[in-house]
């Protein structure tokens, strides 16, 4: 290529091809330093906070302390308490949904088998009892998750009884993050 060109442009070009040689990694490495400089001093947006198996990077979709579970029926089921200690034997979730009942019927609020983010279903059940219409109840359920995980859902059945039968409705809560300490 160079053999076809002579005199001053072949010198031009070849300075020319040795500046983008040098300049284009050089550039390129000013650009990643000044990345790393900004996220350092600057921040990235984040907390500071090293992501750990126990704390979730991002926060997670779903319901948590104060939210309530389930829209969809007339009585008001809203999550209390949501816990996860560590121990030895495994991870215990404990769970606390309040249940006020506006309606004129009795209303049930059971909870039953946990899903995990790591795909595993920890079995359970826990029941508010019947809750008079107007009155109100509480269920706590308690699940031992295998070690490192962390609850993703929680299955939910709402029990309504009228004069024409018992009416239950089966959900899926899809759980937000849920604080972890140590046992």
């Amino acid at each position: 290529m160079l053999d076809d060109i002579d005199g001053p442009e072949q010198t031009t070009l070849v300075r020319t091809l040795i500046v983008l040689a040098i300049a284009i990694p050089v550039l390129i490495e000013v650009v990643t330093f000044g990345s790393l400089v900004s996220h350092s001093l600057l921040g990235s947006g984040g907390d500071g906070a090293t992501a750990t198996a126990t704390t979730p990077t991002a926060e997670m979709e779903g319901a948590g302390v104060g939210d309530e579970i389930l829209t969809e029926t007339a009585a008001v089921e809203r999550i209390d308490r949501a816990t996860v200690v560590t121990g030895d034997d495994g991870w215990r979730f404990l769970l606390t949904v309040s249940v006020s009942n506006p309606t004129d019927r009795p209303y049930e609020l059971r909870l039953s088998a946990v899903q995990t983010r790591d795909s595993a279903t920890v079995p359970g059940s826990a029941t508010t009892g019947t809750v008079p219409a107007g009155g109100n109840g509480t269920v706590t359920g308690a699940w031992v998750l295998p070690k490192g995980h962390q609850p993703d859902a929680v299955g939910a059945t709402a029990v309504t009884r009228s004069d024409t039968g018992t009416r239950t409705t089966n959900y899926t809560v899809d759980l937000g993050s849920i604080q972890v300490s140590n046992g």
